[in-house]
């Protein structure tokens, strides 16, 4: 079983990507990290200039939000949703994380797209979820995070 996170609308929804997380050549590498005598062997080092490789500021990246068009739903999500917008909400459900969530929400997300925040785990048939609403302009991070606790939950946008 796997445990997922979705946002789901009626309507398009703006993807973000706050991990600082980018595609950069060798050449920039090289110029972000110059190498010298006292430099620790990397393999990139022996690495064309115009390859592309992804580049993360430090590990912290990885944690931070990410809403992204969901191209492959898990096999379960049609027994929560037949939305058309579907998007994976990823990071770590830190404080920065959670404040930049709820930034998005009252920035992006409008009562008239019908968009729920979906949580559950694929793999064992359809459960029941336990259905809230929250009003966007007064959404705070600490609900989220409760909410986070849920292993089941629809979360109504109004």
């Amino acid at each position: 079983m796997s445990s997922f996170t979705l946002l789901v609308s009626d309507s398009p929804l703006k993807e973000v990507d706050h991990s600082g997380i980018a595609e950069i050549t060798i050449e920039e590498l090289r110029r972000l990290y110059p190498i010298n005598e006292n430099t620790p062997e990397e393999p990139w080092h022996t690495m064309d200039d115009d390859v592309r490789v992804l580049h993360a500021p430090d590990e912290s990246a990885f944690g931070h939000l990410t809403i992204s068009v969901c191209t492959n739903p898990p096999y379960d999500l049609d027994f929560y949703s037949d939305k058309e917008y579907m998007y994976w909400v990823s990071g770590n459900w830190n404080d920065k994380f959670l404040t930049d969530f709820v930034d998005y929400i009252k920035e992006y997300i409008k009562a008239k797209e019908n968009v729920q925040l979906l949580i559950f785990w694929a793999g064992d048939g359809e459960q029941k979820l336990l259905e809230q609403t929250v009003r966007i302009d007064e959404i705070e991070p600490t609900q989220l995070e409760l909410f986070k606790r849920e292993e089941y939950l629809r979360l109504q946008f109004v």
